[in-house]
């Protein structure tokens, strides 16, 4: 009797290795296809690592990212969904998935999932970052205002940061204070010409047309055609 249980039980965790061998050798075939922007076979071989053992958390994950990079963002929202499902306090899966609702235009479950990454992780700033640009979608400009605040806080060095923070500022009317983030956005990068372009449309709200005609030229100058078009229209 005991010589039987023990033969189960050593059958059993054999079993057990080899399932385990095989889950990883299928997760590292996926993740080799992945990096090699094979996405179509490398969710192929994650789906076979779910197979061997759907209770592990990997597969998910990286399948999850896979059919993202592929544009197919419900699909990733199952993928992130069902690891969830597993570990509740995964908050790359949450985070992922939050950007995943925001790509397909359900900014409201974007929003709780960022919420639920910032419970886990409350130093984490693109997640504030990326629930603010969410309450933008939304209209919810205080509600963004104060989650741009909080990222700068937390990473003052990001120029895309002040960029969208200055965004918000525009479409309250509050061109000032827009011409003031778009101003720091370009002391940290000076060479994206949305900067420039953005921070002219403030300009021309103030009246400020020389200050402006000379944002739509360095916004021209690194390759904004719409800048030109304007430049050549209001300013020469």
């Amino acid at each position: 009797m005991r010589i039987k249980i023990y033969l189960v039980l050593l059958i059993f965790a054999l079993n057990n290795i080899h399932a385990q061998q095989s889950y990883d050798d299928y997760l590292k075939k996926g993740m080799s296809k992945q990096e090699k922007g094979s996405y179509k076979d490398a969710i192929a071989e994650y789906e076979k690592a779910i197979e061997m053992n759907p209770q592990r958390e990997e597969a998910y994950f990286y399948k999850g990212n896979a059919r993202f990079d592929i544009g197919d963002f419900s699909g990733a929202i199952k993928d992130y969904s069902e690891l969830i499902l597993i570990n509740s306090s995964h908050s790359y899966a949450f985070y992922n998935r939050g950007n995943a609702y925001y790509e397909t235009k359900n900014f409201r479950e974007a929003i709780k999932d960022f919420t639920r990454v910032m419970e886990l992780k409350p130093d984490n700033y693109d997640v504030y970052f990326n629930r603010a640009n969410a309450y933008f979608k939304l209209e919810n400009y205080d509600k963004a205002l104060e989650d741009f605040n909080k990222g700068i806080e937390l990473q003052p060095d990001y120029a895309d940061g002040y960029y969208d923070r200055g965004n918000t500022y525009f479409y309250m009317a509050d061109y000032e204070s827009a011409i003031a983030d778009y101003t720091r956005a370009i002391k940290i990068e000076n060479k994206v010409f949305d900067y420039y372009y953005n921070r002219a449309l403030a300009e021309f709200y103030l009246g400020m047309d020389e200050e402006a005609c000379s944002d739509l030229k360095k916004a021209s100058g690194l390759g904004d055609y719409q800048a030109d078009a304007f430049y050549r229209e209001l300013c020469e």
